[in-house]
């Protein structure tokens, strides 16, 4: 046991490194993921290092981080890709929000929010708590946002899709 969190603090720290030293300003690709998704190997690869087969571990590395970069990508287009599906069961409503709606700003933040509240989302948007919860309703109305509760306190919506999306990226499944 002791070994595998030993693997994942060195699989964040990669990140923290990678993020600190400015080498992924914009983003860090899932290094993490896929080193994860090959344990055994990355056990092999840590355990070399310490011997005398550090170019090895330099080529494992190197290989894991164009696996992520290409997984990083592939989930890219898969968002922008849900964000253009999105806006077009948006935009096909009988009456579709003004161009300025709070609705196609909240479309654009829903990435980094996967689950939602209004109260997230009107910090997100910068719009008032009424534009907000009217937003969320057409949202909801065209299949956008799901509700995740019934109740009507602190309720939060899942964007339609997202999480799924999101779970393979953790799995390492490149999309379809």
């Amino acid at each position: 046991m002791s070994g595998h969190v030993v693997s994942a603090g060195g699989r964040a720290l990669i990140h923290a490194v990678l993020k600190r030293r400015r080498v992924a300003p914009a983003y860090v690709p899932p290094i993490s993921v896929v080193l994860a998704g090959e344990r055994d190997r990355y056990i092999e690869g840590l355990t070399r290092f310490r011997g005398d087969r550090v170019g090895d571990w330099i080529e494992q590395f190197a290989a894991a981080a164009l696996r992520a970069a290409r997984l990083a990508a592939a989930y890219l287009g898969e968002v922008r890709r849900l964000n253009a599906a999105w806006r077009a069961k948006l935009k096909s409503r009988p009456a579709p929000p003004r161009s300025d709606a709070a609705a196609w700003t909240l479309i654009d933040l829903l990435p980094a929010h996967p689950v939602i509240t209004a109260p997230v989302a009107a910090a997100a948007c910068g719009r008032s708590k009424p534009q907000v919860y009217q937003a969320i309703e057409q949202l909801q109305t065209a299949g956008v946002l799901v509700p995740l509760s019934t109740s009507r306190r602190n309720r939060s919506w899942e964007a339609d899709g997202l999480l799924d999306l999101l779970e393979r990226l953790e799995a390492g499944q490149l999309p379809p």
